[in-house]
């Protein structure tokens, strides 16, 4: 199963770099963003071949991103223990949903950017989901998760915007809060959000003192709100257990 793994976290890969530059996601096959080289069968092997080209485009030479192999072996390890840790009746659900928290990972990290394809137009599929009994939490659970994750979360951004004079919080993270809502409920978007303002505030104030950059520095939310909902999904148990 590792190689699929490996491979469906290059097709991720590519449906985020085409979903944030607005290209087809059809035509044409995989190319060099930087010389648009179409990139033969054998340089487009997951991970091996980031490795073999030690990290740049066989035509062009600029660098590949670091993203491509993260995301690859990241997809890898997360459906691993999907498929050891995880009911098989919430299989179907939690690939949609983490697929596209991988999406939101890759995209946010690389642009600031979120694509609504990966969070707002998905949330129906978690009304639909839940309905169906292929995720562990009811239809009602699921609206109001997705409703209250959207508020909850905009009125923070909007506290910190009036308290600050600055954009803290943008658009993309509130969709991506609802999307993660309509997933997980009431009690798994709290948890989600607690758990990735924790490792946010953790890895971000550790990545400005190293990189020693200034305050201002723009450090991604998606990312961290991402793995919050991931580890929820593995923990749950084990996190309720110990908050409550």
């Amino acid at each position: 199963m590792i190689p699929f793994f490996l491979a469906w976290g290059s097709f991720l890969n590519m449906l985020g770099y085409r979903l944030i530059s607005q290209e087809s996601l059809l035509i044409p096959r995989s190319f060099c963003p930087s010389c648009k080289s179409v990139i033969a069968w054998h340089d487009n092997i997951p991970l091996i071949s980031w490795i073999i080209l030690n990290q740049k485009c066989r035509h062009c030479s600029t660098p590949i991103s670091w993203l491509y192999p993260l995301i690859e072996l990241t997809t890898t390890l997360i459906f691993y223990a999907l498929l050891v840790s995880i009911s098989p009746a919430y299989w179907l659900a939690y690939l949609c949903f983490f697929s596209a928290l991988l999406i939101t990972i890759r995209t946010d990290l690389e642009t600031m950017l979120i694509s609504r394809y990966a969070t707002l137009f998905l949330i129906p599929l978690g009304f639909a989901l839940s309905y169906f009994h292929l995720l562990p939490i009811s239809l009602v659970d699921s609206v109001l998760g997705s409703i209250t994750a959207y508020v909850w979360l905009y009125l923070i951004g909007c506290g910190f915007q009036k308290t600050t004079g600055k954009i803290g919080i943008g658009q993309g993270d509130y969709e991506l809060m609802a999307f993660i809502g309509s997933f997980l409920g009431i009690v798994g978007w709290w948890l989600s959000l607690l758990l990735g303002s924790l490792f946010g505030s953790i890895i971000g104030i550790t990545y400005l003192i190293i990189s020693k950059k200034n305050k201002g520095t723009k450090i991604p939310f998606g990312p961290f709100l991402a793995f919050g909902a991931i580890i929820f999904v593995f923990f749950e148990k084990i996190i309720i257990t110990l908050l409550f």
